[in-house]
């Protein structure tokens, strides 16, 4: 049985990234509901398309910022279980993607897996970042990028030789990316993804 500690901060990390920053930025900024704009999405790709870059960016931002307060929540209060800090993360992400707060719909929990990389390790979190950039620059699709991103973070966790408590964040988070990519996949397919700068 896990330590009750530990799932107090899994809900507790669950609860951060459930916040749906891009829902309360469109509403409270523009009076208007997000979801009934371009892809419907809460996060901060739709925010940026809808709004513009700038905003998109604070979005990105706070939503970075829930998968890294989730960690470092975590060490805190798990020192030394590098295995439920990472876990914490995946529950961010979670969190994120099954808001309580918006009938558990929510957004891809990119942003937020680059908080919890950065504030786990941070050179996964610059390697995702480099991945990221290098897909939108050849192919201008957000959601490639997105999960390529991933990949790349969890590929770095190879590279750089770290240890298999990092694997039980990088591993859940790949696949929650391509879950929740599903019906990005689906344009792809149909040749009807949007690209970048369109």
């Amino acid at each position: 049985m896990p330590p009750l500690q530990a799932v107090l901060v899994l809900l507790a990390s669950f609860i951060v990234g459930s916040v749906p920053f891009g829902y309360l930025m469109a509403r409270l900024r523009f009076q208007t509901d997000i979801r009934e704009h371009g892809s419907k999405n809460i996060g901060a790709t739709n925010v940026a398309r809808t709004f513009g870059i700038r905003v998109g960016l604070g979005v990105l931002l706070l939503d970075a910022l829930k998968g890294a307060l989730a960690i470092t929540m975590a060490y805190h209060l798990l020192p030394h279980q590098g295995a439920w800090v990472s876990l914490a993360g995946v529950a961010a992400m979670l969190g994120h993607v099954f808001s309580p707060f918006m009938k558990f719909r929510g957004g891809k929990g990119i942003a937020t897996g680059l908080g919890v990389l950065i504030a786990l390790f941070w050179p996964a979190a610059a390697i995702a970042s480099l991945g990221f950039a290098l897909v939108v620059f050849l192919f201008r699709i957000v959601s490639l990028a997105s999960f390529a991103a991933m990949v790349a973070a969890l590929v770095s966790f190879w590279l750089f030789g770290q240890t298999t408590d990092f694997w039980f964040f990088g591993v859940p988070a790949v696949m929650l990316a391509f879950w929740a990519h599903r019906s990005n996949w689906r344009r792809l397919l149909q040749g009807q993804e949007p690209r970048f700068g369109r």
